[in-house]
């Protein structure tokens, strides 16, 4: 039905010329669905929402509304009218005339706006402003707060610049308001957010179209996920393997990546116990001479690279290789005019292949506003001119997919670096034809959607621990893709003696999210430190599963489960938006609380939102809706409590099955649904709550006996092991 909708008034079936009635009177207009009201005002074609009580939802102001080239509507006169559809001409205050089309139904608001002229336009809707504002991808990720209403700046242009800000999305989400909004269309995208106004800016000859979302988070997350759909904005099914810990080359060797250097480290690792399951070598296979996408050749530091990948197979290690949408035109060599060079690279020159030539003549590449095929050179690698593959023309993604299947490896770490604009069609559809193809893939560049199953920051290293970092995770979470990824613990910085603390705190951060990988071995450090910094891997080694669960789940709901702002998950609870500190969700059952700012005091303030919370390392018992201050949370301590449904799995060891450890959270029943990696199976577990530990039973319902299982005195939790496709109930 919401589908049906979405498309049933796209195209607009009247003209500037029809008759309309024109209003005579300030009688506001309403768009009725369910439990919302649209509110408009005739005149200036000022809106608001409400809901059934009347209460405003979304406020309007003296500024708020539609504007036509920076103009606001000054006559309106409708042209069809119905309690969830409205269509009308408008015009502004220069004359200029639009058709405004706007059907409210299923929780979605949506405003198509036909402006009359040939060149372009700018078509703006402005409503008033809310107090807790999240999303915009990357760029709004270099500011003080999470909440974009906090911040300085208020006007965000969405765009890709081939560095900090590559991940570009205009959707924004107002929990406390329950309210959202997003637009796709291709042209200058501007959003404005601050307290008094949020506003949605296109600049585009003809149609555009905006959409609002209401109602609780759960719901305008699926209803976004349907309408980005639409849009043909699909996303990725991600895959267990990029949940594990993961290893790259460049913190470690940067170009001095290759078959020997990378063995000896991995090993090391392994030696260690370190469970790495996935490796990025980046680009160190290239051939002398700085071809960026050579396409399956491989050059003197990977000669063998059949046995290579055979080693790392055996080990259960998936070997991924860095990968760009950049062609280097064929022949060369092409002289960078700058000596500018990124880490160790040592490459005087470039060139491209004849694979450049068969792009060319499928016509599969970017081509400008004259038609001719577009050369770009980025500033930060290659730093020659190249072309790009153009994502939406036929063939091209599965063309692109062919030629990386070539190298025969497990998957590809996406980093492309063009200053693109608004032109970024060059990366969705190849990046997710190779993972749909089976491959695992790392993302970094994208739009409205992660490409890959992991969503990629870069440059990020302790330096970043107080604000990039965690600002940039919730942004893309707020986005609806909480899988996020960065550089690996301790980038740049591991042999820094000075800095071990910091790494650590590090190393704890990210292995609270779906992406945790290491680089460099911190041989150097003290072996107490040592352990501590194993300690942050092992707990991400042992909740992956879980997070894989919540992941696929995030998946087909479209909300962010990995990562979860307490703005979000909490929405009706103001205290979450007034913290200092950095907490998320993982699932419905654990609280990140990683310690980030001022770190060294070892103490933060955590607040616990309702329900009954449980001090994952103590066992000890709070209750909600209160903050635990100056909590202590030392180096070597787990930061996470467990809450929610109090229902986490957990893993011991690959040869050992999985466990659910159960938390007496509440008395209420709890149903709780886990996914086992690669389709081997679910589980179903229900509980009452339990008063009395001597009466308890655990039972095994499919097989229709009780078992065994484990009690922790300090928290009152049991666990038990699971088996696939096995259900259970507990109960006194």
């Amino acid at each position: 039905m919401i589908m049906r909708n979405l498309y049933r008034f796209l195209i607009l079936l009247f003209v500037v010329g029809c008759t309309g009635v024109k209003n005579t009177n300030t009688k506001e207009i309403e768009i009725v669905d369910h439990d919302y009201k649209l509110i408009i005002n005739p005149e200036s074609f000022q809106f608001r929402f409400e809901n059934k009580e009347g209460n405003i939802v979304v406020p309007q102001n003296k500024n708020t509304g539609l504007l036509l080239n920076g103009k606001p509507i000054v006559q309106t006169n409708i042209l069809k009218a119905s309690d969830s559809e409205k269509s009308f001409i408008v015009s502004n205050e220069n004359g200029e005339n639009a058709e405004v089309e706007i059907v409210f139904q299923g929780g979605i608001a949506r405003f198509t706006v036909n402006f009359k002229q040939e060149k372009d336009g700018d078509i703006a809707l402005q409503l008033g402003g809310m107090p807790v504002a999240h999303g915009l991808g990357d760029v709004a990720a270099f500011e003080e707060s999470f909440n974009i209403v906090e911040n300085a700046k208020n006007t965000y242009v969405i765009k890709n610049d081939g560095g900090g800000r590559r991940w570009v999305s205009t959707f924004s989400i107002f929990p406390q308001n329950n309210f959202a909004g997003v637009f796709f269309d291709k042209g200058k995208k501007t959003v404005i957010i601050d307290k008094n106004q949020y506003g949605m800016n296109l600049t585009k000859a003809n149609n555009a179209t905006f959409y609002y979302f209401l109602g609780n988070p759960k719901t305008m997350y699926s209803n976004y996920k349907k309408v980005r759909e639409a849009h043909g904005y699909k996303s990725v099914k991600p895959k267990f393997r990029l949940f594990e810990l993961g290893w790259e080359s460049w913190d470690a060797l940067g170009w001095n990546t290759n078959q020997v250097t990378v063995q000896d480290i991995l090993q090391k690792f392994h030696d260690n116990n370190y469970p790495i399951r996935w490796v990025v070598t980046g680009s160190g296979f290239w051939d002398e001479g700085g071809t960026t996408t050579s396409f399956g050749r491989w050059g003197e530091k990977f000669s063998d690279a059949t046995t290579f990948k055979s080693w790392m197979n055996k080990n259960d290690m998936a070997w991924m290789i860095g990968l760009r949408t950049n062609l280097i035109p064929e022949g060369g060599p092409y002289y960078p005019k700058t000596k500018k060079r990124d880490k160790n690279l040592k490459v005087k020159t470039f060139y491209g292949n004849a694979l450049t030539t068969e792009a060319k003549k499928k016509d599969i590449l970017v081509r400008d506003t004259n038609n001719q095929i577009l050369t770009i050179t980025s500033d930060i690698f290659p730093i020659v001119p190249a072309y790009l593959i153009n994502g939406d023309a036929i063939g091209a993604a599965a063309w692109f997919q062919e030629q990386y299947a070539k190298w025969d490896v497990d998957g590809i770490k996406e980093d492309t670096m063009m200053n693109l604009d608004t032109l970024t069609n060059i990366y969705n559809k190849p990046m997710r034809e190779i993972a749909d193809k089976g491959a695992n893939v790392m993302a970094r560049n994208g739009e409205f959607v992660a490409p890959g199953t992991l969503l990629r920051i870069n440059d990020t290293g302790v330096g970043e621990l107080t604000k990039r970092i965690p600002i940039n995770y919730m942004q893309y979470a707020a986005c609806g893709f909480p899988n996020v990824y960065s550089d690996v613990a301790g980038v740049h910085n591991i042999h820094n003696i000075r800095s071990v603390d910091a790494n650590i705190r590090h190393a704890w951060l990210l292995s609270l999210t779906s992406g945790l990988a290491v680089g460099a071995f911190p041989d150097k450090w003290p072996e107490e430190k040592q352990k501590v910094f194993k300690k942050a891997i092992d707990f991400h080694y042992a909740i992956a599963p879980y997070m894989y669960s919540e992941a696929l789940k995030g998946y087909e709901s479209g909300y962010p489960t990995t990562l979860t702002p307490l703005t979000i998950a909490y929405s009706n609870d103001s205290k979450v938006s007034e913290l200092n500190n950095f907490q998320w969700m993982i699932g419905e059952s654990i609280l990140a609380t990683p310690l980030l700012k001022n770190y060294q005091t070892g103490k933060m303030d955590v607040y616990l939102p309702e329900g009954v919370w449980f001090d994952y390392e103590t066992g000890k018992k709070y209750n909600g809706k209160q903050v635990l201050n100056d909590y202590k949370i030392p180096l070597d301590k787990t930061p996470v409590f467990i809450g929610g449904k109090g229902i986490v799995i957990e893993r011991t060891s690959d040869n050992m099955p999985l466990k659910a450890k159960v938390y007496p959270v509440s008395r209420s029943s709890q149903i709780y649904k886990f996914i086992y990696p690669d389709n081997k199976g679910v589980n179903i577990i229900t509980y009452n709550g339990w008063g009395s530990i001597n009466t308890l039973k655990v039972k095994d319902i499919t097989d229709n006996k009780e078992i065994a299982y484990d009690y922790d005195a300090a928290s009152g939790s049991i666990s038990f092991e699971i088996r696939p496709n096995h259900n259970y109930q507990i109960a006194e």
